[in-house]
């Protein structure tokens, strides 16, 4: 019996042979089961010269565009797939808004999260979802702001640091970073000993002490744990072996939920910074992203983390406010 291939197609006035297209969109989507999001934007990228507005294959092809960092195309193949209205409409939007996360695109995300909700378009068992995006789109779009209106500040002393509120306390330490810090060391030094400001200034303070190369001990006291370090020998948050290995695994764990993996990643990136120099303890990394997947479950879910020691600890550095 001949196999059966739906209406011939033509692209440029030639006509494509008969299951060309079906088996691009096929190998597409092996390709992004199997992570290989280069060999997956390269196929999809063939199929929709067929089919430009076919919606099949478009959530994968937005995904494999986002994993390749090629965040303006995955914005613009997750807006066909969201006016497809072939697809589930919430699940297409989330793709849609944590893109244009990626983009910097913070007041239109805020604008159409807001009005989502309060036109009472998000289902009830995606509302922690669609609330959770929006905290880390306001966290990052603060952040965001805070860089693009920082100015250089001139020293200061440690009586004018104490009178700033813990923000400007930040704004302050990271107007600093590249400068020349010989004269400030002292005044870092007594900043990262203390155990009296928020976790993340003491980390600012650290990595100037670095930048500065300062080689002799500093007590670093956090969360009711004490370290000794030696600044210049650190290696910076979030970039030593076992962060890298969690955000591997995480990415593992929710590759084919961009939305879910972006907030790991704004987590496991806040414990980084806000924890520095203080890490996931003898924790392997599987454990440690794990333990994200699960809590990243239950903030949507509204279902308890199981206890544990591991789990208190993701919660507790979470949980603290002075992170932008």
């Amino acid at each position: 019996m001949r196999r059966k291939y739906g209406r011939i197609r033509k692209t440029d006035n030639v006509i494509v042979f008969p299951g060309t297209y079906e088996k691009l969109v096929e190998q597409g989507l092996v390709a992004v089961e199997q992570s290989n999001f280069d060999r997956a934007v390269e196929v999809f990228d063939q199929a929709i010269l067929y089919e430009p507005d076919y919606p099949e294959f478009l959530g994968p092809y937005a995904v494999a565009l986002y994993e390749t960092k090629e965040f303006e195309r995955a914005k613009d193949i997750a807006a066909r797939l969201l006016h497809s209205g072939a697809t589930d409409y919430i699940d297409a939007m989330e793709l849609y808004l944590t893109i244009s996360i990626q983009l910097q695109e913070y007041e239109e995300v805020e604008m159409t999260i807001d009005a989502l909700i309060g036109e009472g378009i998000v289902p009830e068992d995606m509302l922690k979802k669609f609330t959770y995006l929006r905290e880390l789109n306001g966290r990052l779009s603060n952040r965001y702001v805070a860089e693009q209106q920082a100015v250089p500040m001139k020293p200061f002393t440690l009586d004018e640091f104490n009178a700033m509120d813990s923000m400007h306390q930040q704004y302050a330490l990271a107007s600093l970073e590249g400068m020349e810090l010989s004269g400030m060391v002292p005044l870092l030094i007594e900043i990262a000993e203390r155990d009296d400001v928020a976790p993340l200034i003491i980390t600012f303070a650290l990595t100037l002490l670095h930048q500065a190369e300062y080689a002799d001990e500093v007590v670093v006291r956090k969360f009711g744990w004490q370290q000794t370090v030696i600044p210049v020998s650190m290696t910076l948050p979030g970039r030593d072996d076992l962060t890298q290995e969690v955000l591997a695994e995480v990415d593992q764990l929710l590759l084919k939920d961009p939305s879910r993996l972006e907030m790991a990643r704004g987590l496991i990136e806040k414990f980084a910074i806000t924890a520095f120099p203080f890490g996931w303890n003898q924790y392997k990394a599987s454990e440690v992203a794990t333990v994200y997947v699960h809590y990243i479950e239950s903030l949507f879910s509204g279902q308890p983390l199981p206890e544990t020691e591991l789990s208190r600890l993701i919660e507790q550095i979470d949980s603290d406010l002075s992170f932008p």
